[in-house]
């Protein structure tokens, strides 16, 4: 509670600073009971194109070279010649054959070979004869009708006397008997040793000549005229300053001062600020949609007044727009610049401070109402 009357207190001290600073501007026809901000309508320009005559149309001299061809000429350095080459004569090896001792067939003759034989030679001629005898079964009284008569064969006698047959014949057998030879190395001439001529042609050298083709003259050059294309804002529309009503300060009010800090001369919010906006301006706006915001940025002291007031007010401009972006409405929020109006240390113009001092004042104030 003791920081939040402390914050009401520092935010009372603003206004009653900017209250002395712009007494003169205060609303025209005030309502009893009801608080006002102002607001800077910056004027709307309209960028319009000029063309602004740099050079005027002219005329200049400008320098033909002159022309040359490259001619190409051969100069003979050493005319051309004859020489006489000497070439050997160029022989073959070959290998003659020399019969030392020449072959020839030699005769070797076999005996008749002969084998063991018999020949037979029939010394008894083969002859018969008739045997009678009796039948033992004969029945008959009559002798003569027992009888059986029997030829009988007497074969032929037979030698055989010991014989040589010829079993193989005699012959002749010839057999070659290889004679002795000689190898002899000997050099056949291919081609006889002559001499030949060599033409050794001429050495030419290349001289190369510039041949002057045209020489120099002088041509005038029209040279048309130079703009520049300026772009000139022009106003087509009129700023200036307006009192928006707000919510006077009561204790439902709650003014939260963040870290929210800026480069010298820079109204662009860096990644540690647009968390911090998240965490403490962007939840409470986002959990209650009845709940509206009045954005106040401050400059520190260096610089003139009027580029502090316009600074702070694009560094305001700056968190509505990154809020929108989240999805707050722009109706929901209120911008307010104060420039240098409400300092929080002694860093006026002509105090000597660090960069830390003056980043003290470079802030954004949020009031919830």
């Amino acid at each position: 509670m003791k920081s939040i009357y402390t914050l009401f207190s520092l935010f009372c001290v603003v206004v009653i600073q900017a209250q002395d600073q712009y007494m003169g501007e205060l609303p025209d026809n005030p309502e009893p009971g009801k608080c006002y901000v102002k607001q800077t309508i910056p004027d709307e320009f309209e960028l319009k194109t000029f063309k602004v005559l740099e050079v005027p149309a002219h005329k200049t001299l400008q320098v033909i070279p002159a022309e040359y061809k490259i001619v190409r000429d051969e100069v003979v350095v050493k005319p051309a010649t004859k020489s006489y080459k000497y070439v050997p004569a160029t022989y073959d090896t070959t290998i003659d054959t020399v019969w030392i001792e020449e072959p020839y067939n030699k005769v070797v003759t076999s005996k008749a070979v002969f084998e063991d034989d018999y020949e037979e030679i029939e010394l008894k001629g083969k002859s018969g004869k008739w045997v009678v005898e009796q039948d033992p079964d004969c029945l008959s009284a009559n002798p003569d009708d027992c009888r059986v008569y029997h030829f009988r064969e007497i074969p032929a006698v037979v030698d055989k006397i010991p014989v040589k047959k010829l079993f193989v014949p005699a012959r002749t057998n010839t057999k070659r008997i290889g004679g002795k030879h000689k190898l002899i190395k000997r050099q056949v001439l291919l081609t006889p040793a002559r001499t030949e001529e060599v033409l050794i042609p001429e050495e030419k050298e290349i001289v190369e000549r510039r041949v002057l083709v045209k020489d120099e003259v002088t041509t005038e050059i029209d040279v048309p005229a130079k703009y520049r294309t300026v772009e000139k804002r022009v106003i087509t529309k009129k700023g200036g300053i307006i009192w928006k009503e707000v919510p006077c300060k009561s204790k439902k009010n709650e003014v939260v001062v963040l870290p929210i800090n800026f480069s010298f001369g820079s109204a662009k919010l860096t990644d540690e600020s647009k968390s911090s906006i998240d965490l403490h301006i962007l939840s409470k706006l986002l959990e209650n949609d009845k709940l509206n915001v009045l954005v106040g940025s401050h400059t520190d002291s260096r610089g003139d007044m009027l580029s502090n007031q316009d600074l702070s007010e694009r560094r305001s401009k700056s968190v509505v727009e990154y809020l929108n972006q989240k999805g707050i409405k722009t109706s929901r929020m209120i911008a307010v610049g104060y420039g240098e109006a409400s300092l929080l240390n002694n860093c006026e113009d002509g105090v000597d401070c660090s960069e830390s001092e003056h980043a003290k004042n470079r802030r954004t104030e949020f009031k919830f109402f």
